[in-house]
């Protein structure tokens, strides 16, 4: 196991969502930052480091609703995929369905990951630990910027 703490962004308008979301990541093992956001606006903000945001950490991981008010999750996509400064933060975009026009849209736009918002507070658990195992666990992340 690495000895860092991750900067998980949540982008995430449903409270329930959130909820299970950052409740599941509390229990991780693996130590982690969630910030959570509720728009694409917000998203950016917090990126770019605007306004509230001015001393935010570059996420390592962004956990992404496809259904976001203002700039949409696909919007945000594009924008994440298109800066070359922010093309190495793995994007894991979230669906409430399995419709296969969100999910092949978001890998056309180089989504690392489609995954299915779960219904129940185990499956909620179950995913986040899959997240912990595969992105937080074995993957290589760039250094992080000083």
């Amino acid at each position: 196991m690495r000895h860092r703490t991750y900067d998980i962004l949540l982008v995430e308008p449903k409270s329930d969502s959130v909820s299970r979301f950052t409740d599941s990541f509390e229990t991780s093992e693996t130590p982690n930052n969630v910030t959570v956001v509720s728009t694409g606006d917000q998203a950016l903000d917090y990126i770019d480091q605007h306004g509230d945001y001015t001393d935010a950490p570059r996420p390592d991981l962004v956990l992404l609703d496809y259904h976001l008010p203002e700039t949409s999750g696909i919007e945000l996509l594009i924008e994440l995929k298109d800066r070359p400064e922010l093309q190495h933060i793995p994007v894991l975009v979230l669906t409430s369905s399995d419709a296969t026009e969100e999910i092949s849209r978001s890998y056309a736009l180089h989504a690392n990951a489609c995954l299915q918002k779960p219904d129940s507070a185990d499956e909620f658990d179950q995913m986040v630990q899959a997240i912990e195992d595969f992105w937080l666990n074995s993957v290589h992340f760039l250094p992080k910027e000083k």
